[in-house]
Order: structure tokens, then sequence, then C-alpha cells
């Protein structure tokens, strides 16, 4: 064995423990290689060519002075840097490298506490000339691994410096163009993974370096379709990142063979996860979308590792313009159901998107007859989850009315559904048939009876009011008899009884208060002198009997509210029931009648500015709406024996209220989410 082979046999045992368990398989960079070619090299007994002249005028004159041969010369044993190479190194200072030179150790070996040469440190401070000079000097640190295992070309890519890759870039490809052919894709840097499995392509695509990751693509197509540790490829991450340009350039590497040969070279090709068409629409890029459908129509067909396809998992998300993408492109996968049971359009319908609901059914009108394996339509979704919107655009179409007298595996229609899980607001649309309330479930059950089967003894708002809205709709449509829109609930326990009528106490003794005080306040104040010694200023203005009007019921009715809950301190359950009963609403009125009074008082004294009266005068005009809408269904679900025609037009009417004022979408009554708001 010669001297060369000698020293690179000695170069392979030092650098196999610092080599991952895939580079030492022999697929990146492995050692044994690096003999094999070094060998071939000597036999051959030449280092290769110098660049051309184009070479130099582009600004890779530091090629001038490379040998293949000291691409091979690794460095022998590491020797720690001190901090005042490092510094000078942060720096950029050129100069350090003719001191190094002089220095009795070989800057080769030099390494930081993080096992970076000085060929890593440059690349990661951006300096570009001294990387040049690095490369001219020491060749082979551009093969050297760091203690991550990540090349030069890791560390410039990872921190986005493009001049610095692409001047690796172009020592590579100086390299590569003087090896044999069947050497150049083995010994191939781009490929090679760190400790993490990210090659320089991953790091480029996770920093956003676009342009640096087409260079690097277009230096090496097998890279894109490697994975990391994570399972994820370039290409994932591209078409995550939603760039086009970039995608487009992966893929078109893949060949142009027929599209069964497309198909199969990029299944091959493709390491860890895939469903890219999932991946695109998730990142809501048409864009990608249709670079990758227009190379691979079969990909519409995938499904990802929840048995999901593409349209289905478009409508999920809610990407009204993926789907309408998908359904350009075909319409077949509408009529294919999830590995779970559920059909696109049932898994628009769950998630609230409306509006993709709506597209489906205008282009594949008999999706609506779909069941899932519950045996449930798109009306018994969107009566489950409450998406009253839907269930009123479904309910005023003649072609989708019909859904509502539908029955699902246990019998259940949408009307049963929406009870269950108390949506009062889809009730009012459902519940617009005789039919409809008299049909039962499998347990002999109309909506009416499973209400009352499952409606829980304590009082719980939302279940309250679904109720009287059901009975609402019987009492109208004369489906069996309702004497009240009320059920009775059990009373408090003592001691949350006691803080309850503490609380309305305390509020109606601060509303006697003040109501007390304003009394005493006339707004205009007194005559101080003349006849009128003492009498109200203005007292022949028709807004200040308002003000004392609505004061003086106010207070009167917060001291009502006072002696009654007395009643409920003795201690008898009883009349602790009967007392709230009476004392709520009474409450209830003189919180009404207080903004009323201190309206009519303010406009006493600026009605001769008009643009600030019709201020006030909007400004309490909602603050009545929202304490109305707050707290009079309250009020009107506990009182006993009300006609159920009055109380179910006041709710009737507080709900329409809010439609109309707020576009259907904000809803103050305290229902299992505060506020409704679209989802698409």
């Amino acid at each position: 064995m010669d001297s060369s082979e000698a020293h690179l046999d000695r170069i392979e045992a030092q650098r196999s423990t610092n080599v991952s368990h895939d580079q030492r398989k022999g697929r990146y960079f492995p050692m044994n290689l690096i003999n094999k070619v070094a060998r071939k090299l000597c036999s051959r007994g030449g280092d290769g060519a110098t660049p051309s002249a184009g070479d130099t005028e582009s600004g890779l004159e530091f090629l001038n002075n490379l040998k293949l041969s000291d691409l091979f010369d690794l460095p022998g044993e590491n020797v720690q840097m001190n901090t005042e190479i490092f510094s000078r190194l942060s720096d950029g200072d050129k100069e350090c490298l003719e001191k190094l030179k002089s220095h009795g150790t070989p800057m080769a070996c030099l390494k930081s506490d993080r096992g970076d040469s000085i060929l890593h440190l440059a690349a990661r401070w951006g300096h570009l000339e001294l990387v040049k000079n690095i490369v001219s000097e020491c060749p082979c640190l551009v093969l050297e691994t760091n203690s991550k295992d990540q090349l030069p070309l890791h560390v410039a890519a990872h921190a986005g410096h493009s001049a610095i890759v692409e001047a690796f870039v172009a020592s590579v490809t100086f390299f590569s163009d003087r090896l044999a052919v069947e050497d150049r894709e083995r010994l191939n840097p781009y490929v090679l993974k760190d400790k993490y499995g990210n090659t320089a392509l991953h790091l480029a695509i996770e920093g956003r370096y676009m342009e640096m990751a087409a260079s690097l693509v277009n230096e090496n197509q097998n890279a894109s379709f490697l994975e990391n540790n994570e399972g994820i490829s370039s290409l994932y991450m591209a078409v995550e990142a939603g760039d086009v340009s970039l995608v487009k350039e992966i893929l078109k590497t893949t060949g142009n063979d027929d599209l069964e040969g497309r198909n199969s070279n990029l299944d091959l090709k493709l390491e860890g996860r895939k469903y890219l068409v999932h991946v695109a629409l998730d990142a809501r890029s048409t864009g990608v979308l249709d670079v990758i459908l227009n190379e691979y129509p079969s990909l519409e067909d995938e499904r990802d590792e929840e048995g999901r396809t593409c349209l289905s998992f478009a409508a999920s998300i809610g990407f009204y313009e993926g789907v309408c993408n998908l359904l350009d492109r075909s319409t077949k996968n509408v009529y294919v159901c999830d590995e779970d049971g559920s059909f696109p359009i049932h898994t628009a319908a769950e998630n609230g998107h409306i509006r993709i609901v709506k597209e489906i059914l205008k282009r594949c009108p008999h999706s609506k007859h779909m069941l899932n394996k519950l045996g449930q339509n798109v009306l018994h979704i969107a009566a489950k989850i409450g998406e009253d919107n839907l269930v009123a655009s479904l309910m005023l179409e003649d072609e989708t009315k019909h859904l509502s007298v539908g029955q699902d595996v246990n019998g259940n229609t949408p009307l049963h559904l929406a009870t269950l899980n108390w949506r009062y607001r889809s009730i009012r649309q459902l519940a617009s048939d005789v039919k409809i309330l008299q049909l039962r479930n499998d347990n002999g059950l109309t909506a009416r009876g499973l209400a009352e089967s499952v409606l829980k003894p304590n009082y719980i708002f939302h279940e309250r009011l679904t109720v009287a809205f059901l009975l609402y709709a019987h009492k109208l449509k004369g489906s069996g008899s309702v004497k009240s829109l009320t059920k009775p609930s059990e009373p408090l326990d003592h001691e949350k009884s006691r803080d309850y009528v503490n609380t309305l106490l305390l509020v109606a003794a601060l509303v006697a208060t003040m109501t007390f005080a304003a009394g005493f306040t006339i707004p205009g104040g007194f005559n101080s002198s003349g006849p009128h010694l003492g009498r109200a200023t203005l007292a022949t203005d028709p807004s200040l009997f308002y003000f004392l009007l609505f004061d003086i019921l106010a207070m009167q009715s917060s001291l009502a509210t006072i002696c009654t809950l007395i009643w409920a301190q003795l201690g008898d359950p009883s009349l602790v029931s009967s007392s709230l009963k009476l004392a709520l609403p009474l409450l209830v009125f003189a919180l009404l009648c207080m903004p009323l009074a201190f309206v009519f008082g303010v406009g006493i004294v600026i009605k001769h500015v008009k643009w600030f009266s019709l201020i006030i005068i909007l400004m309490f005009i909602l603050f009545f709406y929202l304490v109305a809408g707050i707290l009079a269904p309250h009020v009107l679900l506990q009182l006993p024996n009300v006609s159920p025609v009055l109380c179910g037009c006041i709710l009737e009417t507080i709900i329409r209220w809010q439609e109309t004022l707020s576009g259907a979408r904000w809803a103050l009554f305290p229902t299992p989410s505060f506020v409704r708001l679209k989802k698409d």
C-alpha cells in the first residue's frame, strides 16, 4: 500500500466516529468512497484543470489554485482554537489567515468548542471574501462537518447567506467536474444530512430563503425528496410554504414520462410525509395546488392519514377557493366518503362552512340526499351543531326543505337533534310544520317529549329557552295543549339561594339610594325668590314630569324588591321561591325605569343642543335594547302562568331584534358560545 492510500485509510479511521449511520451506509458521503475516489485520482496522476477565464471574470478566481487531491487532504486531530482566532474570524479579518499559516498547527485542524472549523465560522458570520480565501487554502474544509454533522454549506444555508452558498456551489461544481461520472452523484454534499436529518435545502426553505433554495434544487434534484428526522422532505416544506415557483422547480425534475410513469417516479423518490395536495390546501395556496394537480392529476384521489379525501379536507378547513378548484377539476369525490363515513358536504356542515355547503349543493344537487354512517343528512348535522343560518337556508329552499323529515339510524329528525343539543335558534326554523312536530324517534318520543325527558331539574337558561320555543311552536301549530312556556325548576340550595338573594338585595338597595337622591336633585334647580319660592324652575317642562315619574317608579320598585326579598331571608324554602318570582321582575322594572329617568333629566339640560340630544337618544335606545335582551328572557322563563302566546311573541321579537340589528351574528343570550362568528 503506497503512502497516499495509507494516509486516506488513517483519515477514514479518524472520521468514522463522527459520521452518522446513514452516511456510513454509503448513501451520504461515505469515507470508503472518498478513499476510492482518491485512489482513482492517484492512479490517473492528475488534479484537473484550472477554471476557465469566464470563471475568473465572474468572481470565482479563488478556484484558480485548487487541486482535486487537496479536497481529500482531510485534517488530523482537532485542535481547540483560541479566543483571538475566534474573534478575528468573527470580524472577517482576512489577515488572520496569514498568521494561521505561520502557526505550528494546520488551520484545517482548528475547531471551536462547538466543533466548527474556521470555514464554518466564516460561513455563519457571512464573510464572503474570508470564505473564498479559506477554500483556496483548505479545500478539504468544504467537506468537513461540525458537531451537528453540518457542512459549511448547511451553515451558510441556515444563515441565509446566498453569496456564500453560491461560492460553495461553485467549489463543489469545480471538483465534481473532475470526478468520474459514477462518482459524482455519490460524492454529493447536497444530499448530506445533519444530525437532525436536514439537508442544506431543508435549512434554506426553513429560513424562507427561496431563491437560495431554487439554486440548490437546480444543482441537485434528489435532495428535494429526502426526508429529515421528522419525516418531512424539502418538497413537503416548499408546498407547506406555498411557494409556487419553488414547487414548480422541484416537480419538473421528476421527469416527463407518461402520467403513470410520473406518478411512479414521484412515489419512488419522495420520502417521508406525502399528502402533497392536502398540504397545499392547508397552506391555502391555489397556485401550488394547480402546480401539483396539473403535473399529477391522480393525487386528487389521495387520502391523508385520517382517511380524508382532498375535497373533504378542504371542506373541513373551510378553504372555499380550494374546494372550487377541486370541483372545477372533477365532482366525483363529492360522492366519495371518508373512512369515518362522512361525505365532503357533511364535513363542511360539521365545521359550519355554509358557503362551501351551498357550493357543493349547487354543483352536485344530489349530494343533499347522501347520508353519513349515522344516517344523517346535511340538515341533521347543521341542526345538531346549531348552524342556524345553514338550517334557515336549507329550510327556505323547496329542494332541501324535505330533509327536515329525514330520520337517522335512531329515528331522530333534525328537530330531535336540535332539541337534544338545545339549539333554540335552529328550532325556530325546523318547527315549521305539524308533521315535523309529531314525528317520533325509535324511542317513541317527539321532539317535545324528548326535550321534556332530558330537561335538567335545575335552571339552565339555554335548555329552558329551547323548551320555550318548542312549546311556542306547538301552540302556534295547534299540536297539543300548551298552558305555559315555563317549566318549574328545583330551588337553589340554602347557601346558593342566600348568596343570590343577598346580591339582589344589594342591587335593589343601590337603585333605591340613587333614585331617592335624584328626586331631590331636580334638573334646573329651584326658584330662590319671587312668588314661587322653592318650586322647581322648570316645573312646566313636560320632560321634568317624565323624569320624576320614572325616578319615582324606579325607587318604589326597588323598595318593593327589598321588602319582598326580606321574606326570602326567613329560611322558609317556599318563601324563597315565591319571593324571587316577584322580586326579579320588580327589580328588572326598576333597572329599566332608572335610565329612562336619567335620559329625561339630561334632556332637560341639553335639549337646546339638537345634535347632542339625538346622540343621547340613540345611545339610550341601544342601551335599552341590550338590557331588555339580557334581562327579559330570564324573567319570562321564570314567571308561572304567563300566556304562552305573549311569552313566545316577546322572546321571538327579542331574537328578531338581535338578528336585524346585528346581522344575525351576535347572540346576547349565554349560549354555549357567547358570540357566534361566521366561519367562512
